[in-house]
């Protein structure tokens, strides 16, 4: 069997960008169906109406061409970066393309000389929770306002 044609770069063109817009869309959706409420205490209005404002970086992991995953940066503070809304779509599952695109934000934000990266994630989310701890996340505690409760906390030294 063939291998397919996976690629994983920085989302620069409008297309690429609109597709990871899309893509964290999607992801929006999925996230707030699991949690069984919105995440409006994140600022998603202000981010999708002036996407892609708010990323340092956009990563678009791509099957065959089609766009099947998506993380953006975000400079949290100086020297620290955050990984935010990792998601990959149905047909890009099986590709370990959740641990491949945090690879890939961690080292583009190690080259853009960030010394840190935070995430925040729910631990009910237990595969992604794997893929970070296997990158050497480790637990931290809450970095930010938020109004969950249950939210997990990581940070990796990059």
């Amino acid at each position: 069997m063939a291998t397919p044609d996976l690629n994983i770069s920085l989302a620069k063109t409008p297309a690429d960008i609109e597709a990871v817009k899309s893509i964290f869309l999607e992801y929006l959706e999925f996230i707030e169906d699991f949690l069984c409420q919105p995440l409006d205490f994140q600022g998603t209005e202000k981010e999708f109406s002036t996407f892609p404002d708010v990323y340092d970086f956009l990563l678009l992991a791509k099957l065959e061409g089609e766009p099947v995953a998506a993380c953006g940066v975000k400079n949290f503070k100086p020297g620290i970066s955050e990984l935010k809304r990792l998601y990959a779509r149905q047909e890009g599952r099986g590709y370990n393309l959740g641990e491949r695109l945090t690879v890939a934000a961690m080292d583009e934000a190690r080259n853009r000389g960030f010394k840190d990266m935070y995430l925040d994630t729910d631990p009910g989310l237990t595969h992604a929770i794997r893929i970070y701890e296997k990158l050497g996340f480790e637990d931290i505690p809450r970095y930010y306002d938020n109004p969950m409760g249950c939210s997990k906390y990581m940070k990796i030294s990059l």
